[in-house]
C-alpha cells in the first residue's frame, strides 16, 4: 500500500503472509533534488585525460574521492599516463574501443604495470554532466562593471565586479578577488600574481559553444576561501549561500599553474589544464565540458576532498 503523506513524501507499506503469521515493512520515501552522476567522481572529463611528469591524483579521506570518470568517444587513447603518474581511484572510460596508454611507471588504485587495468572499466553507460547556470550569480555582481583596461589599472581588489566584453585583462600585481568576479564573453582573463579568492568566480560562457577567445587563466598560486567566509554584510548576504562552486567557466578554457591549498567547491570548465606546481586540495569535482584533452602536467599532487559535500554546487541545474 502507498500512501501519499505530503507534496515531497510517499510512504510504502508491504505486507507477507506465512500462514498465519504476517509482518509488514514500512519505508518511507521523500523526493529530493541532487546532484548530477558527474559530481560523484573527483575528475569528469568528456574528452580524454593526461597526466605528465611526477602527477599524483588522490582521495584525502577516501580513494574514491579520486574516481575518474572519462568519456572520449572520438579517441581511443582515452586515459594517457606518461611518467610518474598515479591515479588512487578507480578509472571509468566510456569509449568501448578505449586502448589506455600507461608508462611502466604509472599507478592506478595503488597497482602498476598490467595490474593497473584491474582499476580501469572499458564501455560504461554514460554519466549525465551538470547544465550550468552562469546567469544565476549576475544579479550579486552589483559592484564596479569594468568596460575597459584603464578602468583596470592599478586595481588590485575585485569585490563583486564585472569584467565586460573584450577588455581581455593581464592583471600582474596580486590580486584580491571577493564575492563574485562575474567574467562576461569573449575575455582572456589572465592573474599573473598570486590571487586571494573569498567567494567564486563565473564566466558567462556557452557550454555547447567555446571559443578559443574565452581564457581563464591563474599563473601564481590560489588562496581561496568559501563563501561562507565572507563578512555578514549587505553586499555579500545572498552569495555567502551560494556554496560548493569554486569556478563556474562553461564555453572558457581555463589553466592553473600555480599551487593552491585549498579550492573551495566545485570547477567546471570546457578544457582544463593543471601544469607547473599546479597542486593542492579540491573540495569538489572538476568537470570538463570539452571533447578536447584534460592535461595534468608537472611535478604536483592533487587531492580531492568530497566527502561530506552534499549540498548540489551553485550554479548548475539540479535534477
Amino acid at each position: 500500500r502507498i500512501t501519499r503523506l505530503d507534496t515531497d513524501t510517499l510512504r510504502m507499506d508491504v505486507t507477507g503472509f506465512a500462514g498465519e503469521v504476517d509482518r509488514t515493512v514500512r519505508v518511507t520515501y521523500s523526493l529530493a533534488r541532487r546532484g548530477h552522476s558527474a559530481f560523484d567522481f573527483g575528475v569528469a572529463t568528456r574528452g580524454p585525460l593526461t597526466l605528465q611528469g611526477n602527477i599524483s591524483v588522490e582521495g584525502v579521506t577516501v580513494s574514491s574521492d579520486a574516481d575518474v570518470y572519462i568519456e572520449s568517444l572520438t579517441n581511443n587513447t582515452a586515459l594517457e599516463m606518461i611518467g610518474k603518474c598515479s591515479i588512487e581511484g578507480e578509472v571509468k572510460i566510456v569509449n568501448p574501443d578505449a586502448v589506455p596508454s600507461l608508462s611502466s611507471q604509472a599507478k592506478i588504485g595503488g597497482e602498476g604495470g598490467a595490474a593497473a587495468m584491474n582499476h580501469v572499466e572499458i564501455g560504461v553507460p554514460p554519466t549525465e554532466f551538470p547544465e550550468p547556470d552562469p546567469q544565476e550569480f549576475l544579479p550579486y555582481a552589483t559592484g564596479t562593471v569594468y568596460t575597459n583596461l584603464s578602468q583596470l589599472s592599478g586595481v588590485t581588489t575585485l569585490t563583486n565586479a564585472v569584467i565586460g566584453p573584450n577588455v581581455n585583462p593581464k592583471f600582474t600585481a596580486n590580486m584580491t578577488i571577493n564575492g563574485i568576479l562575474y567574467i562576461q564573453q569573449p575575455n582572456i582573463v589572465d592573474f599573473g600574481g598570486n590571487v586571494n579568492i573569498t567567494g567564486l568566480v563565473v564566466c558567462e560562457g556557452d557550454w555547447d559553444n567555446p571559443s578559443v577567445s574565452n581564457q581563464l587563466v591563474f599563473r601564481g598560486t590560489v588562496s581561496s576561501l568559501p563563501v561562507t567566509s565572507l563578512p555578514n554584510e549587505p553586499q555579500y548576504a545572498d552569495i555567502r549561500t551560494k556554496t560548493n562552486t569554486f569556478c563556474l567557466a562553461p564555453g572558457f578554457s581555463m589553466s592553473m599553474g600555480g599551487n593552491f591549498n585549498t579550492l573551495n567547491g566545485a570547477i567546471a570548465a570546457n578544457g582544463i589544464e593543471f601544469f607547473g606546481n599546479a597542486g593542492g586540495t579540491i573540495k569538489g569535482s572538476v568537470i570538463n565540458y570539452s571533447n578536447t584533452a584534460m592535461t595534468l602536467t608537472g611535478n604536483s599532487d592533487i587531492y580531492f576532498n568530497r566527502s561530506g559535500v552534499t549540498a548540489i554546487p551553485s550554479g548548475f541545474v539540479p535534477e
